[in-house]
């Protein structure tokens, strides 16, 4: 049982926003990677090693995903220290789930793992490659296929346990709106359409005075009243076109700046950017406001849901480290 195919199992186990597979092209390949394994162990589960090497793998990873992940429940002790003691706890319950799951005998859809391995392997330019960079791994294909069907499997449980929780209650949606109404807040929005006359970052002056000259001439005929949106695929039906709604904080600092102190309906000068010259017209804008109890209830549902699944899993795998024997050779790791 490979224990580096743990570590991808961490946020799964004890996010306190969702329970879902998290099987994209890169988890599965950090699920895949092996180190040369370290002879120091850090602690031991019903007498199987966890090493020290894996527990540093484990909170690195937590620390490249604690955005997603709720600090106060996972780093409560803070630092270096909390992380891997963290870490250490999830190589611990993952060891003890993949446990339970052998001894209910369950086994995923053999199909699906082949679509999660056709994923992965569709992110190599050809068989070859793939082969190679597993064998750099230290993996082939039968241990990479055994990982997904781990992973699959650490979900299917966790899914099961969390779906045994109790059901989120009006009252409960209620109270929570009502203790954390300015959560409920939409912000000031806009909305915009742009003609991008693009220009790679290294573009000589030749090739940035005809894109200015291209783009003097759809300004000028924005500006006298011509269709937009028929610029747009005159000029840039690709890069080009709605932009959609965003909020302050969502979009590129400058084209943001300039999109909110137009008007509804104005056109602006040349924009430049990464990309290269933007004309924007906004198109839309909403004014800030509180959401009302109705329009927020499904979300205070889920989240409460999800808040209850994660609780109920917690307990589940408080449980399962509680009734095995697990020594910590590390003790700074004992939680």
């Amino acid at each position: 049982m490979d224990k580096k195919a743990y570590a991808v199992s961490v946020s799964t186990l004890l996010a306190a926003v969702t329970i879902t597979t998290m099987l994209t092209a890169t988890a599965l390949l950090v699920s895949c990677t092996k180190k040369e394994a370290a002879k120091s162990v850090a602690l031991t589960v019903n007498g199987q090693a966890i090493t020290v090497d894996e527990v540093d793998e484990a909170a690195e990873f937590f620390q490249r995903q604690q955005t997603f992940l709720s600090p106060t429940q996972l780093f409560e002790s803070g630092g270096n220290a909390g992380v891997r003691r963290a870490a250490a706890r999830q190589l611990a319950a993952n060891m003890l789930l993949l446990a339970e799951v052998k001894r209910l005998g369950w086994r995923a859809d053999s199909a699906r793992i082949e679509t999660a391995a056709g994923r992965f392997t569709a992110q190599f330019p050809d068989r070859e490659t793939f082969l190679s960079q597993l064998a750099a791994m230290g993996e082939s294909e039968e241990s990479m296929r055994r990982g997904i069907e781990e992973e699959f499997l650490l979900d299917s449980l966790l899914n099961t346990v969390g779906a045994a929780a109790v059901p989120v209650s009006d009252e409960e949606c209620r109270v929570h709106y009502d203790a954390n109404a300015e959560r409920y807040m939409e912000p000031e929005g806009a909305r915009a359409s742009h003609i991008v006359f693009e220009l790679e970052q290294n573009a000589s002056d030749s090739q940035v005075r005809a894109a200015m000259d291209k783009a003097k001439v759809a300004l000028s005929r924005a500006k006298g009243g011509a269709d937009f949106d028929a610029l747009i695929k005159e000029y840039s039906p690709v890069a080009g076109g709605d932009i959609g709604w965003f909020k302050r904080g969502d979009f590129l600092p400058d084209l943001e700046h300039k999109v909110f102190s137009m008007k509804k309906g104005e056109i602006s000068d040349f924009i430049p950017s990464g990309m290269g010259l933007h004309i924007i017209k906004k198109t839309d804008e909403r004014a800030p406001r509180k959401l009302g109890y109705t329009e927020a209830e499904a979300a205070i549902r889920a989240g409460l849901s999800e808040r209850k699944k994660a609780e109920r899993v917690n307990v589940y795998v408080d449980s399962l480290i509680g009734a095995a024997n697990v020594k910590y050779i590390d003790t700074t790791l004992a939680i």
